[in-house]
């Protein structure tokens, strides 16, 4: 038996002393990146993560207001029935005046999770060796948190959408694993728990009872289990299609071509290598990415590689170019299901999770090609919209964990690492970029927010989308307006309210100090002339994280909000601190030529004056 142990999986006494500091050198540092990454973007997520509703919300938070319980959860969603995630948003709307943070924080907590429980099981795999369990921790949170995917992870509306069901699915396949070797009907109902959860969480969610009859079926679980899955899976079935309100709408968007199923299932699967790296060398599939993949000497070659890359699809090629990187992942996840069906005995719980997980999500991408069908023809660039990538970069890590159940040699870690880093490396540009993408957002939504509790309706930062329209959204804010909800619960509208005047005492406004207009506009709404302005907070003066920023005139006058929202230029978006935003942002109202305000810091608690910064509205506005 001795004879037959790799060196890398001998004791340390047994191992040459410096391929031993080398094994667990390389160990540290691929199990270093995972930290870093990691840690990259959760500072992300508490810098820039979004703070109130938007777009969709708009258009949805009314019936979580007006429709009673349970139809106010129960009711489609764009085809989807997420009635887990309405029950988490009517206890934020309820318990945390919808301020979304209710939403956020058990939403990223559900990722968190998601991410401990695909750990725990790679490190509990003692036959794998220590720098490939290292490389299969990496590539889990590369997938769960590349801020590729940062509209999921910045908004609670996509995260809980996502991240619940991710979660669930992984409970049910841990729980089906369980009843392997644990004769007892617990582990297939909670399984199948899991699966409703999940269902019910995303219309992906359904291929989760499509994974677990799968895997069940391949590692050879008992038959009256399977029973219980698809009883359970035909229940939800009915229920989702037919027993519902809107159901009408899930049965008409469906449609059946089989060999566009197939194409839109590769080129679906394909999306976060193609919005990652690949979709840069065409440069006209999408301008953002192709910008951002050229800021930098390195992204400069990534760039390079993705257009010789690109020159055998010709110039309009992301799509095929696609179908082929997404076959390929098809043909190896095929690969797997014939191994995991030829070495069931020898199978372990990550061959079983990574195969699962590769497994969710092709029926995943089944369920999208058919649901979805008519509305990729009409707008086929849809494909690989960011809203779908969380899904297809769950499939390449279920095939990259099943790979690494099998490595028990040297070479075969050392390989994993090195695609593990290099895939880090590639997308590491796009988690720089998007991180940007993320604070330029972030900005938008609190100047959004203060011209909300202003009643100013700014063009700039008041959408007028397909996904909630003018009226929509008017609708919704006059809705919260009267029940103070999202940015009419906090103390900045009371003062907008409550005939607020400027404190008696108010340090001088701070010479190195100055906000300045960046324009101005006459508001219809309530036929006044506003002053759209930026600044920047002192250095040296104690001010909380999130100050009061109040605009006053010569006279102590109440004249308009601001709120702080981004980091000083030249600033890295993408950092590993969370320094306070001493960049403001915000609007003063009935602005006239050559007039000299105030915006006041004030603690939120006793509305004590910290700071004033000038602002002088110019000669011509």
């Amino acid at each position: 038996m001795a004879a037959s142990r790799t060196p890398l999986l001998d004791p340390p006494h047994r191992r040459s002393t410096p391929a031993a500091v080398a094994c667990w050198l390389l160990t540290a540092i691929v199990s270093g990146a995972a930290v870093l990454w990691l840690w990259s973007t959760l500072a992300a997520i508490i810098n820039f993560v979004f703070r109130y509703p938007a777009f969709d919300q708009y258009r949805l938070y009314p019936n979580y207001l007006l429709l009673p319980f349970p139809q106010n959860i129960s009711q489609s969603e764009n085809g989807h029935r997420p009635i887990v995630p309405n029950l988490l948003r009517l206890a934020d709307l309820y318990g945390f005046a919808a301020s979304q943070q209710l939403q956020i924080v058990v939403s990223i907590g559900a990722a968190l999770l998601s991410l401990a429980l695909i750990v725990r099981v790679v490190t509990r795999e003692r036959q794998v060796p220590p720098l490939a369990r290292a490389a299969a921790c990496l590539f889990a949170v590369l997938t769960l948190f590349w801020l590729g995917n940062a509209r999921t992870l910045m908004h609670g509306f996509e995260q809980a959408h996502v991240y619940l069901t991710v979660l669930a699915c992984v409970l049910a396949l841990l729980a089906v694993q369980r009843a392997r070797t644990d004769d007892s009907y617990l582990w297939p109902l909670l399984a199948g728990g899991a699966c409703l959860a999940a269902t019910f969480s995303y219309g992906a969610g359904l291929a989760s009872f499509a994974a677990v009859l799968l895997v069940s079926l391949v590692f050879g679980l008992r038959a009256r289990y399977l029973l219980t899955f698809g009883a359970l899976f035909a229940a939800a079935m009915l229920v989702y299609a037919f027993a519902l309100p809107g159901n009408g709408y899930v049965r008409e968007s469906l449609a059946f071509d089989p060999v566009g199923i197939a194409a839109t299932m590769a080129q679906w699967l394909s999306s976060p290598w193609i919005r990652g790296w690949l979709g840069a060398g065409f440069p006209q599939f999408d301008a953002a990415l192709y910008s951002g993949m050229t800021t930098s000497r390195y992204a400069h070659l990534l760039t390079t590689a993705a257009t010789w890359l690109a020159t055998p699809f010709g110039d309009d090629g992301a799509a095929r170019q696609g179908v082929l990187v997404g076959a390929i992942g098809l043909l190896a996840y095929l690969a797997a299901l014939v191994h995991a069906c030829r070495h069931r005995a020898s199978s372990t719980r990550l061959h079983f999770l990574g195969l699962g997980l590769a497994s969710f999500i092709v029926a995943s991408a089944g369920i999208v090609a058919i649901a979805r069908a008519k509305y990729f023809v009409l707008y086929p660039e849809q494909i690989f919209a960011d809203r779908y990538s969380p899904w297809p970069c769950l499939f390449w890590l279920g095939l990259a964990l099943y790979a690494i159940a099998g490595s028990r040699r040297l070479a075969g870690a050392a390989l994993a690492a090195a695609v593990a880093v290099a895939t880090a490396l590639v997308l590491l540009p796009t988690h720089r970029t998007q991180a940007i993408w993320s604070s330029i957002v972030y900005r938008k939504m609190q100047q959004s927010a203060v011209a909300a509790q202003l009643g100013i309706w700014d063009p700039k930062y008041n959408f007028d989308v397909a996904s909630a329209s003018r009226e929509d959204t008017m609708g919704t804010l006059d809705l919260w307006r009267d029940n103070r909800l999202s940015m009419f619960a906090e103390p900045g509208f009371a003062l907008v309210e409550g005939g607020w005047h400027m404190p008696a005492a108010v340090p001088p406004s701070l010479p190195d100090a100055e906000a300045h207009v960046i324009h101005a506009f006459d508001e219809a709404n309530h036929h006044r002339r506003v002053a759209e302005f930026e600044g920047l907070l002192p250095r040296g003066v104690h001010l909380p994280r999130d100050p009061l920023l109040v605009v006053v005139d010569d006279g102590g006058a109440f004249r308009g909000l601001a709120k702080a929202s981004f980091f000083p230029p030249g600033k890295p978006a993408l950092r590993l601190g969370l320094q306070r935003k001493r960049g403001f942002a915000g609007y003063a109202l009935d602005a006239r030529p050559g007039e000299s305000l105030r915006v006041l810091a004030l603690r939120p608690g006793d509305g004590s004056a910290l700071a004033a910064v000038p602002l002088r509205i110019p000669d011509s506005n």
